[in-house]
C-alpha cells in the first residue's frame, strides 16, 4: 500500500522555511534503499525534487528529507514491511551512521554509556543533526524515561528507531513508544533492560 500522501502533505506543511536536516540522513535512506531494493527503486525515490548528490555535514531542507522517507516507504515496503516499519529502520540506521560520525561527542564523551546521560543530552544531539525543533527528556524510573519533542515535523515511527537504534549502540536492547499530540508534537517513552 502507497504511504500516506495526505499525512505527507501535513507534514510538509508543519516545517516552517529554513528547517534543515544533514546530508548524513539522506545518504542513510538512499543506502536502505539501494540495499534492499536496488540501484532503479533508488533512481525512483531520487526523482525529481531532490538534489543529485548531498554531502554529509551540509544541511538540505527538511521538506525534502520528508520526501525521500515517504518515497523510501512506498519502494521498500515489500522487503521491510508497513510505512511505519520502513521509517523505523530509516531512524535506526540513521542514529546508527550519526553515532559514529557527528553524535561521537554525544554517545562516547557526554554519554558514557548511560542512557539517561544520553537522552539528556538529546537537545545537543538533535540540534547537530536538524535545525529545528526541542527535546526534553524526563527520567521516570532507573531503566526508563519520556522524550518530549515539540515542532518535528518527521513520523513518529522515525524517532522511535532513532530511539531504539541509539539503545543499540549503547549495547542495550529496549523500546521507545509514541503518544502524539499533534503532527508536531510527540512523547516517547523509552524502557530498556
Amino acid at each position: 500500500m502507497p504511504s500516506n500522501k495526505a499525512e505527507l502533505v501535513a507534514r510538509i506543511a508543519a516545517a516552517r522555511p529554513g528547517d534543515t536536516v544533514r546530508g548524513l540522513f539522506f545518504k542513510t535512506v538512499f543506502d536502505l534503499v539501494e540495499q534492499n531494493a536496488g540501484p532503479p527503486a533508488l533512481q525512483a525515490v531520487r526523482e525529481g525534487v531532490l538534489a543529485a548528490s548531498y554531502w554529509e555535514l551540509r544541511s538540505y531542507p527538511v521538506q525534502d528529507f520528508l520526501t525521500l522517507l515517504y518515497r523510501a516507504a512506498d519502494v521498500l515496503e515489500g522487503p521491510l514491511g508497513p510505512e511505519n516499519a520502513v521509517y523505523h529502520a530509516c531512524g535506526e540506521t540513521g542514529v546508527t551512521r550519526y553515532s559514529t560520525g557527528p553524535g561521537m561527542l554525544i554517545f562516547g564523551i557526554i554519554s558514557r554509556g548511560d542512557p539517561q546521560k544520553l537522552f539528556a543530552g538529546a537537545q545537543m544531539g538533535y540540534s547537530a543533526a536538524v535545525s529545528y525543533g526541542s527535546r526534553e527528556y524526563l527520567t521516570t524510573g532507573p531503566r526508563s524515561g519520556t522524550l518530549r519533542v515539540r515542532r518535528d515535523m518527521l513520523p513518529p515511527a522515525y524517532h522511535e528507531g532513532i530511539l531504539t537504534g541509539a539503545l543499540k549502540v549503547l549495547g542495550l536492547k529496549g523500546s521507545a513508544r509514541a503518544t502524539a499530540h499533534g503532527i508536531d508534537r510527540v512523547d516517547y517513552d523509552i524502557q530498556w533492560e
